[in-house]
């Protein structure tokens, strides 16, 4: 989609003008992956890393640092679901209030990962 495409473009600027080699993954409400780039030689964890922060942000309908967040304040349960990264780095895309999807990136410090994904998910909330 072009939403896709305009979050993915805009984080993968930051990403090069930051000088990072991650990987960004962008997927829909249900987080379905939609769209998917790994710049430079990011490490091939981060490509896995990145596509499971964009569904936990979009199932969850809030930014990873939140439940990373809650890891560190003790809440170990977390890592016991499977479908959850408690892992700084993702974001949801909202458009109009509605989480249309979310954009997570991976590779790199969990500040800059963030950085990048929400260089994206606010593109897209601007451009709509």
């Amino acid at each position: 989609s072009a939403g896709a495409q305009c979050a993915l473009r805009t984080a993968e600027e930051v990403a090069v003008r930051m000088g990072l080699a991650v990987s960004i993954a962008v997927v829909d409400n249900v987080g379905n992956l939609v769209s998917f780039l790994r710049t430079g030689n990011a490490c091939v964890t981060s490509i896995e890393a990145s596509i499971r922060k964009a569904r936990t942000s979009a199932n969850l309908s809030l930014p990873t640092k939140a439940l990373e967040d809650l890891l560190h304040g003790g809440l170990t349960s977390l890592l016991t679901f499977e479908f959850i990264s408690p892992s700084q780095g993702g974001v949801p895309i909202i458009v109009d209030g509605v989480v249309v999807g979310a954009i997570a990136c991976s590779g790199s410090s969990g500040d800059d990962d963030e950085t990048i994904a929400k260089a994206g998910a606010e593109a897209v909330a601007q451009s709509a």
